[in-house]
């Protein structure tokens, strides 16, 4: 991948909103198979954001109003991400979980749980890479 040109410097976006977020607080969870995007946002998908990327395959999503990060997005995450981390590969992989009763309320909770996992084994994987917004990331993880 070619050098992309980022529109401001990574040590001037704001963790000032992450660090606000609380037990309330929602995430947003999407994953694009199409694209083989993967995105993990604290604020509404309807929110505008700018991407701002910090190696091959992470970026940063943040506010263009007050430069706030609200999120992070994986490119190429099934394909090339995915497979370079093994607990990342064990949390995204269905098929390593069982649903006791097989039921639907079930399923859907161990969905929802597990989205938290992988959100956080993205996190670990590159936090060399995030720097100090990774730890109010997990910070907010361990509460969404």
């Amino acid at each position: 991948m070619d050098k992309i040109k980022q529109l401001i410097n990574t040590d001037q976006l704001n963790t000032s909103y992450l660090s606000t977020l609380g037990p309330q607080s929602k995430l947003f969870f999407h994953f694009d198979e199409s694209s083989d995007i993967l995105m993990l946002l604290f604020v509404p998908p309807e929110k505008e954001t700018i991407v701002h990327y910090l190696d091959r395959y992470v970026a940063i999503l943040y506010t263009p109003e007050n430069n706030e990060i609200v999120g992070i997005q994986i490119e190429d995450f099934q394909s090339d991400f995915v497979p370079m981390y093994s607990d990342l590969q064990k949390a995204w992989c269905l098929s390593n979980f069982v649903v006791d009763d097989e039921n639907i309320w079930d399923l859907t909770i161990e969905i929802e749980e597990r989205k938290h996992v992988v959100a956080l084994e993205v996190i670990k994987a590159k936090q060399s890479i995030i720097g100090k917004p990774a730890e109010e990331f997990e910070r907010v993880l361990e509460y969404a």
